[in-house]
């Protein structure tokens, strides 16, 4: 069977990915920056799973969600994503404007293939924690099952905080005791009480466990709320506890009294957490309060909790980048007492000094990260790594030339030091595929460094490109792919020739005859020998598109071939679909690291026959096969699984490495 999959990759039809957006980060904000909180274990913490997940039903990106927790250090736009497993991924993008603790909802995207316990990583740049997520069998209906206690919950768990005015979000939760007699899925929602209502949907397995329920809304009545749930032929409650708003008022008039300032303050640098401002404040009625203070500068404080009675302080947070340096007067206003504060922002310093390492020749060291694609936009990923030598601390502004349609740069502060590591950014969009030579320039200083810009193809075919993979995670099962320069012409097309080598000696043109006419890629081969036809039968099929999107459908070749099995006639034809498009893929093999690859296709393949003139039937169940195969744009196949009709993989080839010229 391997050694068949080793001649089927080369035929698998995959449809290509359209434009690359799927890790780009949308907008001109600079990005945040913050970790993903999770437990020992590396699970997310807290998470929550939203909606019901079952075995070939498309998931709905609205209820299908996760939510993490996220401590964020800066704000800007960001980007948090999963990977792909058992056919569907998470992702959310957006804007943090407060620092600390942040909840995201990451929406769904695909169709889950298969049942069973799915395991994500979610990231958000370097950080990354886990998040399970159940699927049904197909056909799976409602659960049954029964909350735990009566009248009362039993030992409801709530989390966030509740307080009159301020509007519920993910942190919001209530998780109870349910006790499950018949797999399925669930969808429980309250009444509303107090401006709040707590609903969620999943999945049940048999026995006791628990069910996430999210408030939404906003608190309108302080003190104990009691919120009832029923679930079938049960019913219980629990109780949130809502806190009133204080009252209370500034100390000092016109200016605070001993404000605390902490942090530092420079026109251009981002506030992070450790820019806050501490007030005393004088409480008469204890409760929950929210203050927020006009922006001045570049500069806003926010800050929210709950306060007891008496003498005591509050804690503001800033955000933003300082625009204007010197004393910045900050007003605040609480109630009908204000007073005010000053930050002092120092000016921005002068440009920084020093040499780049490797000049004047090649940069040393230099890491390029990203792929780089003809025609596709940059993401947050494609970047390069120089090292620079400082001797006067500063601001840098460090640029390349532009080559083929792009460039890159980096701006920010350094210390005198040397051997520092700087990131600079890739704009543009490449025009041209090849190795791009480009020349750094830091003052006065000079370097180089090249770059392999890909071509917009998702299956390239161009003189010595080579690619080498492995089967079933084993490190010395692999087979190596490349292109020679010989072509062949048939029925009035040029084919690109395919070698392969899997350890034994390879005959020639062993791997395939490929080309591509627009948006549509082509396989000639003898479609007899390589479907168990008596006699050779060659014939072309389609085996890629490009420019159709998720859920296409077609047959290639339309009419099918003809030929016998063991005497017998019978015509048959491949079905192609594809099930996922613009999506990211993370591939780990035994002997390297995850590498997650952009724009990636993924198509399912089967095999039909006609059973009487013009109707033709799938034949997954009787040959107990199909495929799904993936492709990235400008590096071609990535992946490979062969899945058996009950939909479980019996084997996969997976992409070590690639070299495209």
């Amino acid at each position: 069977m391997k050694k068949h999959i080793i001649y089927f990759l080369a035929i698998a039809v995959i449809v290509a990915i359209g434009c690359q957006k799927e890790l780009s980060i949308e907008g001109s904000n600079t990005p945040a920056k913050g970790s993903l909180q999770s437990d020992g274990t590396g699970d997310c913490l807290p998470k929550t799973v939203n909606g019901a997940y079952i075995a070939g039903t498309a998931l709905v990106p609205a209820n299908n969600t996760i939510a993490v927790q996220i401590n964020v250090t800066v704000t800007g736009s960001y980007l948090v994503y999963t990977d792909t497993v058992n056919g569907y991924f998470f992702r959310a993008t957006g804007t943090f404007t407060t620092l600390g603790a942040n909840t995201v909802t990451l929406r769904s995207n695909g169709t889950p293939f298969a049942a069973g316990v799915n395991n994500f990583v979610v990231k958000l740049d370097s950080s990354v924690c886990d998040v399970q997520v159940t699927v049904l069998p197909a056909g799976t209906g409602p659960a049954v099952f029964t909350l735990a206690g009566t009248p009362n919950c039993t030992t409801p768990v709530i989390a966030g905080t509740y307080a009159m005015g301020n509007a519920l979000n993910a942190s919001n939760t209530v998780t109870l005791n349910v006790n499950v007699t018949t797999v399925g899925t669930y969808n429980v929602s309250t009444t509303p009480v107090g401006g709040m209502t707590f609903s969620g949907t999943g999945s049940l397995a048999i026995g006791p466990q628990t069910i996430v329920l999210t408030g939404t809304g906003t608190p309108t009545v302080a003190g104990n709320n009691t919120i009832p749930v029923t679930a079938g032929s049960s019913t219980c409650s629990f109780v949130i506890n809502v806190v009133s708003p204080a009252i209370f008022t500034l100390t000092g008039s016109p200016t605070c009294t001993t404000p605390v300032i902490a942090g530092t303050y420079a026109v251009g640098t981002p506030l992070t957490a450790s820019n806050t401002v501490t007030l005393n404040v004088n409480v008469t009625t204890a409760g929950a309060y929210t203050v927020s203070i006009p922006t001045v500068g570049g500069i806003t404080f926010t800050g929210s909790g709950t306060l007891a009675l008496g003498a005591q302080t509050i804690l503001l947070t800033g955000t933003g980048t300082p625009t204007v340096a010197g004393n910045n007067t900050f007003p605040i206003t609480v109630g009908s007492s204000g007073c005010s504060f000053v930050i002092n922002v120092t000016g921005p310093p002068g440009p920084a000094v020093g040499t780049l390492s490797g000049a004047p020749t090649a940069c040393t060291p230099s890491t390029v990260s990203g792929f780089y694609v003809v025609g596709t936009a940059f993401t947050a990923s494609n970047k390069v790594q120089v090292q620079i030598n400082v001797t006067t601390a500063g601001t840098y502004t460090i640029t390349t030339n532009t080559v083929t349609g792009f460039s890159f740069s980096g701006t920010g502060t350094v210390a005198v030091g040397p051997n520092q590591l700087i990131d600079l950014a890739a704009t543009g969009t490449p025009t041209t595929a090849g190795l791009k030579t480009f020349t750094v320039t830091f003052g006065t200083s000079t370097c180089t460094f090249t770059v392999v810009v890909l071509p917009n193809d998702y299956f390239p075919r161009t003189t010595n490109s080579n690619w080498s993979y492995e089967f079933d995670d084993v490190a010395t099962d692999s087979l190596y792919r490349n292109v020679i320069a010989s072509t062949l012409t048939a029925n009035a097309n040029v084919y690109n020739i395919f070698l392969q080598n899997d350890g034994i000696t390879p005959p020639p043109d062993s791997s395939g005859y490929y080309r591509r006419a627009g948006g549509d890629y082509f396989e000639y081969l003898d479609y007899g020998s390589f479907v168990g036809y008596d006699n050779p039968a060659w014939a072309e099929y389609i085996m890629l598109k490009d420019n159709v999107g998720i859920n296409t459908n077609w047959k290639t070749p339309p009419l099918g071939v003809s030929g016998t099995v063991t005497g017998t006639p019978i015509k048959t034809r491949f079905s192609y679909t594809i099930l996922q498009k613009d999506v990211p893929i993370t591939i780990t093999t035994s002997i390297l690291p995850a590498v997650t690859y952009q724009n990636v296709i993924v198509v399912e393949e089967k095999l039909e026959a006609e059973v009487t003139p013009g109707i033709w039937q799938d034949l997954t169940s009787t040959i107990n096969y199909y495929g799904k195969s993936y492709y990235a744009r400008g590096i071609g196949l990535i992946k490979f699984e062969a899945y058996n009709a009950a939909n479980t993989v019996t084997s996969q080839q997976e992409l070590r490495r690639f070299q495209i010229f």
